[in-house]
């Protein structure tokens, strides 16, 4: 009998996605950053994803409770962004041991409630119950202007890939960016208001996890330019970089393509919108979805070998 071991993340998702029922209103069921459903007589569309955060796996028990209730708040919010959309509302499940001190729970609230407070967020409530193992999951409903939406599907050939931020190293020793990241609110309503991304999504699992996601949903190839990835300090750090902004995941930094007619206007329009924060281009879009290769200075292309965090089949807490 096969095991979710045996099938990953993405095999069960497979398997279970086509089976889930929609509804007429549903204009983006599973397999984007967010479902995207439209109301009728509304001028938004509307905007629901879910996220856990789970002792030992997202976090370790010397995590400071605020951190991990930030974390929790902030992957939602991320998500949002990612569709180029603004974040309103969340909902927490709690799960706890009832050996639980009261003081690390109330943390978890403290750090939730700041952050709701950073990103205008109202919590709506949730519901609580008892279990073996510290966690939280977060709804986030959010909304965009009817039609706004940037989806994972819309990479044509041709399109430049871009990284918002450097890659790599979220985990390692001394780095927080996991616990202290900022989603890309503000980037990522940029790119859907002035219609300059052709397909986005953020970046949780690896570089070589997620994009392959993002070129599924469209149907295409790339070519990434290994030298062109921009790597952070703590993937520069350490003995393989470019391994660790591929892999290691939770970066949060949004990936989304631009046509190349609009090469100039973005770089313009980025720079004066968004002068400290980097977007760089990583690679081109193919149109054959077989052909996706890495591309090393002075040397052939490589098969982009699919890599990151996957779950049931990674063995390392994220």
């Amino acid at each position: 009998m096969k095991t979710l071991r045996d099938i990953g993340e993405n095999g069960l998702l497979r398997n279970i996605l086509p089976l889930l029922p929609q509804r007429p209103d549903v204009l983006v069921g599973p397999g984007d950053d967010c479902a995207v459903v439209r109301v009728p007589g509304s001028a938004d569309d509307w905007l629901f994803t879910t996220d856990p955060v789970i002792e030992r796996r997202h976090f370790l028990p010397s995590t400071p409770a605020r951190l991990v209730g930030r974390k929790a708040i902030a992957r939602a919010v991320s998500d949002i962004a990612a569709m180029g959309g603004t974040p309103l509302w969340i909902l927490v499940d709690l799960v706890a041991p009832a050996s639980t001190p009261v003081a690390r729970i109330r943390g978890l609230y403290d750090g939730m409630i700041a952050a709701a407070k950073q990103w205008n967020l109202g919590i709506l409530g949730g519901d609580t119950a008892e279990g073996d193992t510290l966690e939280l999951h977060i709804t986030g409903v959010g909304r965009l202007p009817r039609g706004a939406a940037v989806l994972r599907s819309g990479a044509r050939a041709g399109d430049l890939v871009y990284v918002t931020g450097a890659l790599g190293g979220a985990y390692l020793s001394g780095c927080r960016h996991h616990l202290l990241f900022e989603p890309r609110l503000e980037a990522g309503r940029f790119l859907a208001e002035k219609k300059l991304a052709t397909a986005m999504m953020d970046l949780s699992d690896g570089l070589a996890a997620d994009l392959p996601r993002l070129l599924d949903a469209s149907k295409r190839g790339v070519r990434l330019e290994a030298a062109a990835i921009p790597l952070s300090r703590a993937a520069r750090k350490t003995p393989q970089p470019l391994h660790h902004a591929l892999c290691d995941g939770e970066d949060f930094e949004l990936l989304f393509t631009v046509s190349p007619k609009n090469r100039a206007r973005f770089a313009a329009a980025w720079k004066r919108a968004f002068p400290k924060l980097s977007a760089v281009c990583i690679g081109e879009i193919l149109a054959d979805p077989n052909r996706r290769c890495l591309h090393f200075p002075g040397g052939p292309a490589v098969p982009l070998q699919a890599g990151g965090y996957q779950h049931f089949l990674s063995h390392r807490s994220r």
